[in-house]
């Protein structure tokens, strides 16, 4: 079998990119060039920001499918395989909200699914692969979809931050997290990373609580991510937001009426 295909083949750690290195802080960069880019795109011409922003939402819908596709055609596709993770069940999120945007879910896009991705590039699961192989290549990718279209959707007024809105995003993970957690416990698996903390993560810090109490540790990381996000309704000046180095691009667009807009 041709090994950029090779899912089965036991990876010495010497063969992964590696966490943190070269090869992966060299594409982080390349990663956010290209989100400011599609930013300023879709600010500047709302046109074509619109036909990138439901693209990337394809792109990304296709590379899950493909991915799931393709480990079905080698057996591969078990149990550990499922479309569990908060990453690839957003991509169906996301085209929900393409079809029929929506406060709420555009919310829990703007709170949950947008960091996840983020965290997701910054610490991946999937390190321990070459850098050219399938896995590491669509597992960059479909983050890049998962950063890129949450970035246009802001871009065009499509997702408006509204912290009013947050308690009923975190009912909704909790309502999806729950039924993952139970069936992590049945399955042995660690989907949503409910079951033991992924290692090389801000996670693996909260691992001497054990199993449950590490997951004690999602409640500072999320509250850290929601200060950076909500900035600016929180009551905290957009010029002391920068000097904490928040990124331009989590300011709503004051001159569209998106259709996430408050009802």
């Amino acid at each position: 079998m041709n090994k950029f295909f090779d899912f089965t083949a036991n990876q010495p750690a010497s063969a992964g990119f590696g966490r943190f290195s070269a090869a992966h802080l060299s594409l982080l960069p390349v990663f956010a060039l290209l989100l400011v880019g599609a930013f300023l795109l879709c600010r500047k011409r709302p046109g074509p920001g619109r036909a990138l922003s439901r693209a990337a939402v394809w792109l990304g819908l296709l590379t899950e499918l493909g991915r799931g596709a393709l480990l079905l055609a080698l057996g591969l596709y078990d149990r550990g395989r499922l479309p569990l993770h908060l990453c690839t069940l957003s991509v169906y999120l996301y085209f929900l909200h393409m079809l029929r945007p929506g406060p709420t879910l555009g919310q829990f896009i703007y709170a949950f699914s947008l960091p996840g991705a983020a965290f997701a590039l910054v610490f991946p699961d999937w390190a321990d692969y070459p850098l050219w192989h399938f896995v590491s290549l669509s597992s960059f990718l479909l983050h890049f979809f998962l950063l890129l279209y949450p970035v246009t959707a802001l871009a065009l007024g499509d997702i408006r931050p509204d912290i009013r809105r947050l308690p009923r995003s975190i009912a909704l993970m909790l309502a999806m997290a729950l039924p993952v957690w139970a069936l992590d416990r049945l399955l042995d698996t660690n989907y949503m990373f409910l079951n033991w903390p992924p290692a090389g993560t801000p996670l693996e810090l909260f691992a001497p609580l054990g199993r449950p109490g590490y997951l004690l540790g999602f409640i500072p990381l999320a509250l850290a991510v929601w200060l950076l996000l909500y900035l600016k309704q929180l009551g905290i000046s957009e010029k002391k937001g920068e000097k904490m180095g928040i990124f331009f691009f989590f300011k709503e667009n004051p001159g569209t009426k998106g259709r996430d807009a408050p009802s």
